[in-house]
This record gives structure tokens, C-alpha cells and sequence, in this order.
């Protein structure tokens, strides 16, 4: 089959580059860089959190300053209605409006002190944020430019396979690229592999299924044949 030693070849360079990425990612500074980067996140989702929370503690401020200055109102109008009451009854009743009003005027200055409180060590915890935040960053950096070196002296041979790569992707029957993909994908490895005979003419995969004769005279007649079993693509050496 025409496209046979082509496939291979893609198969040998796919191999080499992932051997080259596997190896790197393997590098204890990688898994370095990994930890540092979940830190980061960690520590800004932390620090988000806070944000977000000391801007609603904020909005509920600003809610509480208006009803407690509509209920200081309220009780302004109240104690001028009570002390223009001429009879007891007629202040009697304006007792409960009035308790209820300073109640709710109670409430709203607790609220904005325990929320200032609150805001005051939020601000602390995003200060220190920050801080960590900056140190991890640090970390990171170094780390980063450290296996940057170490990338750069893999690089040229990365770029070049993937450019050879490239190139047989555009020479290869694009259906047989496919079939390659999705035995990649299935986790087959390689996706292309010779076909073993064993007793004669009986053929085989490396999965260890046997082929059946028909699967053995197609195998013959097109070069190539997928596995039944394991959908690998088999070849005659």
C-alpha cells in the first residue's frame, strides 16, 4: 500500500514527540510549576471570595444607612405626634409604632457595626492574600524560568517533528489518518502494528486475536487491515 511507509513514519515521529513531552512533563520542576500554579489559583479564589463578600457586607451598609434614617423619621414624627397627643389613649397608642421603630433602628446600627467589623477583617485576610499571593508568584517565576531553559534545548527537535508530522498528514489518505486518530484515541499504541504469523498461515494481532482467514486474505490483497478486536491497523512486513 502506497501510504504505508508514510503512516509508519508518522507513527515514529508521533512516538518520538510524545516520548519528548512525556519525559518533560515527568520533570520534577514541572510538577513544581503545577503546585505552584494550583497555590495561585487557591489563594485568588480565596482572595475573590473576600472581595465579593466585603462589596455585598458594603451594598448591605448602604441599605441599612437608609432605613435606619427612614426610621429615625419615622420616630422624629412619632414623638411629635405622642407629645401633641391629648389624651393618654391617643399616646398609648402610638407606643408600639414608636418601639417598633427605634427596634428597627436598633437593628440597622448593629448591622453596619458588625459589618464594618467584618470588612476590617476582610481587608486584613485580602491584604495577606496579597501578600501570598506575591510570593507564589515568585516561586512560580523562577520555576518557570527554569524550565524554560530546559524547554528550549528540547524545542528544535519538538518543531521539527511537528512540521514533518504535518507534512505527512497532507500526504496521507485522509481516511487512513483518521482510522490512525481513532485508534490513538481508543488508547491503542501504536495504532499501527505488523501483523504476527505464527503455525504456518495463521495471523494474529498484537492484542492476541487471531485473524480469520478472510481477515488474513484482505490484510494480503489491501497491505493493511483493522483488527476485529482491538481496531488497530495491522500491516505485512
Amino acid at each position: 500500500m502506497k501510504d504505508l511507509g508514510k503512516i509508519l513514519e508518522y507513527q515514529e515521529k508521533d512516538i518520538e514527540f510524545r516520548k519528548i513531552d512525556a519525559e518533560f512533563n515527568k520533570n520534577p520542576d514541572k510538577k513544581k510549576l503545577d503546585s505552584a500554579k494550583r497555590d495561585f489559583d487557591g489563594v485568588q479564589r480565596e482572595f475573590s471570595a473576600s472581595v465579593t463578600e466585603a462589596e455585598r457586607l458594603g451594598k448591605e451598609i448602604e441599605q441599612a444607612y437608609a432605613e435606619s434614617k427612614a426610621a429615625a423619621a419615622r420616630i422624629d414624627e412619632l414623638e411629635k405626634a405622642f407629645m401633641a397627643a391629648e389624651t393618654d389613649d391617643a399616646k398609648a397608642a402610638l407606643l408600639p409604632a414608636m418601639e417598633t421603630e427605634k427596634s428597627r433602628l436598633d437593628s440597622c446600627r448593629n448591622k453596619v457595626v458588625n459589618n464594618i467589623d467584618r470588612i476590617k477583617k476582610l481587608l486584613v485576610s485580602c491584604s495577606q492574600k496579597q501578600h501570598e499571593k506575591k510570593k507564589i508568584k515568585e516561586t512560580y517565576d523562577n520555576i518557570k524560568a527554569t524550565l524554560q531553559k530546559q524547554l528550549e534545548t528540547i524545542q528544535p527537535r519538538r518543531e521539527a517533528l511537528k512540521k514533518r508530522m504535518g507534512e505527512l498528514r497532507e500526504e496521507v489518505d485522509p481516511e487512513l489518518m483518521e482510522v490512525y486518530a481513532r485508534a490513538k484515541k481508543d488508547g491503542m499504541a501504536p495504532p499501527v502494528f505488523v501483523a504476527a504469523i505464527r503455525n504456518g498461515d495463521e495471523w494474529s494481532c498484537i492484542c492476541g486475536m487471531r485473524l480469520s482467514p478472510g481477515s488474513v486474505s484482505k490484510l494480503k490483497n489491501d497491505g493493511i487491515y483493522r483488527c476485529d478486536t482491538c481496531r488497530r491497523i495491522l500491516y505485512i512486513k
